[in-house]
């Protein structure tokens, strides 16, 4: 499969040809009376291109790995709250239990789809809201109980506030706001090479603003990929809630043989 940065580098590097060609026709321009001041200009604005580009590739870096970090704990979270409802009551923690395995199976089925338009599934809502009533409505009998609903209650306010953060981020409209800025620095980058047109050998300076071309057009394929974690070719995926509900179905089936609060050793 050919990676989407392929394309973004190939539409660049064929709208600059096209730019090129067409200037060094129609485009004259005296380098002898221009051409230091030109070179001033390019070595400003080269300056200024390639430090907001670097800047904005590794903001873009820095959320895409933020957002899989909380993906990650989000599952952490879901399997901490069905390991330790083993602490409780069985007729509690047997609820809690099929509520972590639905949440799971509804996040893979239906909150991820849903959060490549930039929604949210309203089922995977209403069994958060279950799973928390459940704990938040339990009367614990002695100290050791009352210390696993504490754990719970801080482990099921971390799987909101984690489902919250992701959700929000395939909302963001950050890549739109911010495109038309990247893409006019590009165009003022490709138009700048230009200048030289009808100086020196065209073939080789259509070499140069080619690599410039396929420089500026991965770099602005890895921002916009980046900026869009859930609904792009390179989207977080969910494999963490599918490994983390086959273990616990490992354990609902290997409860009657194993007993309550034994985990297989499969896990």
């Amino acid at each position: 499969m050919i990676s989407p940065l392929v394309y973004w580098a190939v539409a660049f590097l064929v709208v600059s040809l096209i730019g090129l060609f067409i200037t060094a026709r129609y485009i004259k321009i005296d380098l002898d009376k221009n051409g230091e001041l030109i070179v001033a200009m390019l070595t400003i604005l080269g300056t200024l291109v390639s430090v907001l580009l670097g800047l904005l590739v590794s903001s873009a870096d820095d959320q895409y790995r933020s957002l899989e970090d909380c993906v990650n704990n989000e599952g952490t979270n879901i399997n901490q709250v069905f390991r330790l409802s083993r602490g409780l009551p069985a007729a509690t923690a047997y609820v809690l239990q099929d509520r972590c395995i639905d949440y799971c199976d509804k996040v893979i089925a239906e909150d991820w789809p849903a959060m490549k338009h930039g929604q949210l599934s309203a089922e995977v809502t209403q069994i958060y809201t279950d799973l928390s009533d459940t704990i938040v409505q339990f009367r614990p009998a002695n100290d050791g109980e009352a210390a696993v609903q504490s754990a719970i209650l801080q482990s099921v306010s971390d799987l909101g506030e984690n489902r919250g953060i992701r959700i929000i981020a395939s909302q963001s409209s950050w890549t739109r706001r911010l495109l038309p800025l990247i893409m006019t620095c590009a165009i003022v980058v490709l138009a700048c090479s230009y200048l030289y047109a009808n100086k020196g050998n065209l073939v080789l300076h259509s070499v140069l603003v080619g690599l410039v071309a396929i420089t500026l057009g991965t770099n602005i394929g890895v921002i916009v990929m980046m900026t869009r974690p859930f609904s792009s070719e390179w989207a977080i995926q969910s494999e963490g809630f599918a490994e983390r509900v086959k273990i616990m179905r490992q354990y609902k089936h290997a409860l009657p043989k194993t007993g309550p609060g034994i985990l297989p050793e499969a896990r």
